[in-house]
């Protein structure tokens, strides 16, 4: 691309304009997309178009959630009753694997010239891949086929993710710098939301079978909501690529991108941190005794997701004034202190309390993570790659926690005791060596923020 050419921005028709004479300096690298309109110059955004730029997160939340609380499991019972811990610990690592998929997407999508716009094709395919994989899944878990269930459980995720890279990329192009704090509060509140809706029809009236429909029900409301929402301007111009770039599209440097990688490497830890929530329902079991661990759980996530929801916008908004970095050690206290909680709470009210406020500390979280990457970023033009690459940052976080906690739990709280099935039961030595790694995971990842200097 020559020096005097301009790409015009994704965003609204009447915002993209072409600078062949404006004092903006056009990119020296070739390979590095511009976006014609500085963030600054870009409109505010209606209440209302806002929230169809987050409807994606709506689905999001309810999916994620309600997968690693309820169905999977459940499903992990279902299909391996023997090692029903190690089970679930696989299926998240997939779930984690399929986040691979997010640096790659955003490289492409950034750079896509396709008549509808750089993000509205993915979150289109996406759907298209992933809504079939969710009636298959259904299929899968009613044969008790567990490859099959992996196989498209993997594809899914996939799907998913990509969707997600659509949508993160597509709030970069079209919010302004001055909404920003406001946009990322709406995304952890529709996120809170979508897990809280999740989980209050879980509790309810959904059973695992029925959760796929539902399932497939919203992911084909947010896509629909999401391409009428993503209001973008084609690319006019092509860019070349090399194989060599996908190989870094997974690399962020240490030196050169400090302060971003940083950020990376917080969001893997807190990943670690939280992934402890997905033994709750075997918490309840084993050391409540519930009569109905899937429902007690689903109760538990409720509350924290709706006082979670309850602080993201305001939280959104005051990181715009105190910045970004002090609500994220804030909220890495209150899920410690959630933690310290679920070690010495016997009766599922104090459970719920603590829940509460757990869902504190993980609402302040989601209302300000998205904004500090976004602060952080090497380039606005490859917003959507270098975001994907902060998504791999919960990857390896959903894996690694998984693969410490699981057999954390297995180590120190098994002890031979079985249910009436013969499914192994874990003592609360167990349930606390977890807790500790995860509030361990959580004060790390408040730590390696401090020295981050390009955002407050």
């Amino acid at each position: 691309m020559s020096s005097t050419a301009y790409n015009r921005l994704p965003g609204d028709e009447e915002t993209a304009l072409a600078f062949e004479h404006s004092d903006l300096q056009a990119t020296e690298d070739p390979h590095k997309l511009t976006s014609g309109v500085p963030r600054n110059r870009m409109p505010d955004r209606s209440l209302l178009h806002l929230f169809g730029l987050n409807s994606f997160a709506f689905a999001y939340g309810l999916l994620i959630s309600t997968f690693g609380l309820v169905t999977l499991p459940t499903e992990s019972q279902r299909m391996y009753p023997k090692k029903h811990a190690i089970m679930l610990a696989v299926f998240l690592g997939v779930c984690g694997i399929s986040q691979l998929s997010g640096p790659v997407a955003g490289f492409f999508s950034d750079r896509c010239t396709h008549s509808l716009g750089r993000r509205r094709p993915f979150m289109l395919y996406g759907g298209l891949v992933g809504i079939p994989s969710l009636f298959m899944l259904r299929w899968a878990s009613m044969e008790l086929n567990l490859y099959m269930y992996v196989f498209f459980f993997m594809t899914a995720m996939l799907a998913l993710n990509v969707m997600y890279v659509a949508y993160s990329g597509a709030l970069t192009d079209l919010v302004n710098d001055s909404q920003r704090g406001v946009a990322n509060g709406l995304m952890g509140a529709f996120t809170v939301m979508g897990a809280s809706f999740g989980f209050g029809c879980f509790s309810y009236f959904l059973d695992v079978q029925s959760g796929y429909i539902f399932y497939i029900v919203v992911v084909s409301v947010a896509v629909v909501a999401s391409l009428v929402s993503y209001v973008e301007t084609p690319l006019t111009a092509t860019t070349e690529w090399a194989w060599a770039e996908i190989g870094e599209c997974y690399f962020v440097s240490p030196t050169d991108h400090r302060d971003f990688y940083l950020v990376f490497v917080s969001r893997t830890l807190y990943y670690m941190g939280i992934s402890v929530q997905t033994f709750m329902l075997f918490y309840f079991r084993d050391i409540i005794a519930s009569k109905d661990p899937q429902a007690d759980v689903s109760y538990l996530a409720l509350c924290g997701q709706l006082t979670g929801a309850i602080v993201c916008v305001p939280m959104g908004m005051l990181s715009d004034r105190v910045g970004r970095k002090s609500l994220i050690y804030l909220s890495s206290f209150i899920i410690v202190l959630a933690y310290i909680g679920f070690m010495f709470t016997r009766d599922l009210m104090s459970i719920l309390i603590v829940a509460a406020v757990y869902g504190i500390g993980n609402g302040t979280y989601l209302s300000v993570d998205y904004a500090l990457a976004c602060d952080t970023l090497p380039s606005k033009e490859s917003a959507a790659r270098y975001l994907g690459v902060w998504g791999v940052g919960a990857f390896i976080g959903t894996l690694l926690g998984p693969m410490l906690i699981g057999p954390a739990l297995l180590f120190f709280g098994d002890n031979g005791r079985v249910d009436e099935h013969g499914v192994p039961m874990y003592d609360i030595g167990g349930y606390i060596a977890i807790l500790i790694i995860g509030s361990t995971c959580m004060i790390a990842g408040a730590a390696v923020i401090v020295p981050i200097r390009s955002a407050r």
